[in-house]
Formats: structure tokens, sequence, C-alpha cells
């Protein structure tokens, strides 16, 4: 649909966002900016009938062992409880919905609420009460209150490999199914020998999740926008690459193998030991990064490896928290390197370049987030595969707008273009 002065309607009478009829190649700006769409995604996303990384098994080693985290706006606890089984239950007391847990992470017997002594056990269920039957006579809840009635709300909890994931659904689908064969299997490579955290890091981008979503699965942008790449010798363009969609195409398994064309590096590092790297990927795997809708990234860069978590907190703001973890059984000289992992976190060179990018993106797409959308026309112009097998494409950000709008109940585009992913 177009308006009066020519430029995309995406809305329809009901209020319902319509996708511009060129297809997928056509994604609407103010997806990034609207904050009724940002409110919906939390419903039907966030809350909906999917699974949200929660933690690593590792980080959860012991009975009372526990981590804290948000779902898109919820927060959460994940715990080890008692039968050495994990629960998730919401960080919202019960009571009058103050937070319970404050810290990060830790070790606790069980939860209690600051604001009035609530107390719950590892299970989240209400275990105490001040002055539940009333004080010198007066007061309390009287006989029909049930503690049993008013604990912390659950989520369903499963774990692939040693990762955690958690759904507010009522029946989500079998994990294994969600996840689609290709990154559990991958995942379950990366995870055969046991793994150590060695750190995290958090930090806040200015800026729309989907842009970062989005900009992780974009293999065309890294050799133009990372130059140090090439320079590096880390990727290079003619490298074998391949991109495996999952989950209507919101999952992404991307891989780029070892270079073997013999091609030099473009420059001679005076300190060399920033570029230097050893794979622990199986199958000659140079770099796997592993994006699982909607809040997760694996980034697997030679023994590097990181799990982002997004939590969106505006729509033009969300939190980043890294998880950073290694193979137990390495050396401690790698882990020493691998300590000064030069490539991701807040300052490190690819996301420190990737945040600035998307938070400039950010900025020019408000100024015409009613009338713009931007343009992912390359390779098949709207065309939206299942499997990609070089870096030269936006089909795989096309088939993840598929999903997504499907999952968020947006009218579809033009028939024709539907007709055209086949």
């Amino acid at each position: 649909m177009h308006g009066a002065d020519g430029h995309h309607d995406t809305r329809d009478n009901s209020g319902g966002l319509v996708w511009p009829a060129e297809g997928f190649g056509r994604v609407p700006f103010e997806l990034f900016t609207d904050p009724a769409i940002h409110v919906r995604e939390d419903e039907r996303l966030f809350r909906g009938p999917h699974w949200s990384y929660l933690g690593l098994e590792v980080e959860l080693p012991n009975p009372g062992d526990y981590t804290t985290g948000y779902v898109g706006a919820t927060p959460y606890i994940l715990v080890r409880a008692e039968d050495g089984g994990l629960r998730a239950m919401v960080n919202r007391c019960a009571h009058r919905g103050a937070e319970v847990v404050r810290e990060p992470r830790g070790n606790a017997r069980g939860f209690t609420c600051i604001y009035h002594n609530w107390s719950y056990d590892r299970e989240g269920r209400l275990t105490g009460v001040p002055w539940e039957a009333g004080r010198d006579g007066v007061g309390g809840y009287g006989p029909g209150f049930d503690k049993a009635q008013h604990r912390l709300q659950p989520l369903k909890v499963a774990a692939h490999a040693g990762v955690v994931f958690g759904s507010f659904a009522d029946e989500p689908p079998p994990l294994a199914d969600y996840l689609g064969p290709a990154i559990a299997e991958r995942l379950a490579a990366v995870f055969a020998r046991p793994v150590m955290v060695t750190g995290y890091q958090r930090h806040t981008i200015r800026a729309n999740w989907k842009l970062l979503y989005e900009n992780s699965r974009d293999l065309y942008h890294a050799p133009q926008l990372h130059k140090f790449f090439g320079a590096f010798g880390i990727v290079q363009p003619q490298q074998d690459a391949r991109a495996e969609m999952w989950h209507e195409g919101t999952h992404c398994l991307a891989t780029i193998w070892q270079d073997k064309s013999g091609r030099k590096k473009r420059i001679k590092l005076e300190e060399p030991g920033v570029a230097t790297e050893r794979s622990s990927l199986p199958d000659d795997i140079a770099i796997s990064i592993i994006g699982i809708f909607p809040n997760c990234l694996f980034t697997l860069v030679g023994s590097a490896f990181s799990v982002r978590q997004f939590r969106p907190k505006a729509p033009d703001r969300f939190e980043v928290l890294y998880t950073y973890f290694t193979y137990a059984d390495d050396p401690a000289c790698l882990r020493e390197h691998l300590l000064q992992n030069n490539q991701f976190g807040p300052a490190g060179y690819v996301a420190m370049e990737d945040a600035e990018v998307v938070e400039k993106l950010q900025a020019r797409i408000a100024l015409g987030a009613d009338k713009g959308a931007s343009l992912l026309a390359m390779d098949g112009g709207d065309t939206t595969p299942d499997r990609i097998d070089h870096m030269v494409t936006e089909a795989n950000l096309r088939s993840m707008w598929r999903g997504y709008a499907r999952f968020m109940g947006f009218a579809p585009p033009d028939p024709r273009a539907d007709l055209a992913a086949g």
C-alpha cells in the first residue's frame, strides 16, 4: 500500500503492520522505533512459544547456585535445585512485585524479598511470610491464606549440550526440534569437552536489538566494515562459507572454514600476537556464529568462545551480556591468551565497530521511521532460502525477517513475494 505522498503505508486498517509489497527485501524502519512493536515483541517473541537462552549448566555446578537475567522485559532466576535439576522462575515477589534476588549470581539456600521478607525455596515455593497469622492477636492473613498459591512464577526449562533455555509457553516445542538438527549438532560438538567460564562483560547499546541480531548473520558486511579481518588474515572474502536457517528462518548457523588458498596477509604486523589464534573447532572451521532466536548469539572464533544474551530495554536501547568460556583442559598459556581476546566485548575490534554502526543506524532511521525501509535485495531480490553457500548475500537476512513477521502476526507482503520465495 502507498500513501498520498508515495511512500509505503505499512499499517492496515486494524493498526497491524503490513509488510511492503516488494517482499522481505524491504524492512520497514518503524520496526526499530515503534514503542507498540517493542511491546508486541515482548508478548509474542520473548513470552511466546519460543525458547530463550538462560545460561550455561557449567555456571551452576552445585545445589543453590544461581544466575539472574532477563527474557525480554521479564527478570528471571535460574537455580540448581536439591535434586540436581535446573529451575527457572520470574524474579518478582508474589506479594507486591519487588525484585527478590539482586545479585547477578551466587549460591543461596533460598531467596528472600527485602521489602516484606517473604521467603522462597530453591523451587520458587513460598516458605515464609512474616506475621502470616498476625501479631498479638491482630492482623495477619487469616485461615484461608495458602502459601502454595503464591509461589514465584515458573518457566519451563530444558537444556541441550549444557546450554540452558527457558520458555513461558505452557507447551513449548521440544528443544531439539526448536533448535533444528544443524544447530543442535554444532552445539553438541562445541560442548563435547568440559568447558569453564572465563568471565563476563555487560554493556548497553543505544539501538534496537534487531539491528545487532541482523548484523550477526550478515556475512557480507564483515570484510567491508572490519578491515582488520583481511589484514590479520582472520577472514578473507574467498573463504568457503555457509549460512543455514532454521525455525522459520530466524535461527542462523553461519560457518566459515579455514582459508586454504595460500593467500598471504596484506600487511606485516609489528606485534603478531594480536592476531595469533588456534582453532578448537572441528572440521577445519575457522568461525562459527550461532544465532538462536530470539535472544542469544554464540560467537566461536578459533578458541575464543562467547555467548551474547540480548536484553531489549526500549525500542532504541538494549543490553548485551557476554559470557566467555573455553575448554577446561586447555593449557594455562592458551587460557591466558584467550583472556586477552581482542575481538569481542565492549572494546573488541569486531564488537566495538558493530555497536557503533548499529547506533548510527538507529539515529538515522529514527529521523524518518514512518516512511523509510531498508534494502536487502542482494542475491535473489526477495527470495528467502534456508541455506546459502557464500558470503555475498543478504538472502539469509530476508529469511530472518520472514520468520519474524510470521511470529509477530504482521500481514504478509504481496503474494508475489511468497511465490518468489518458493
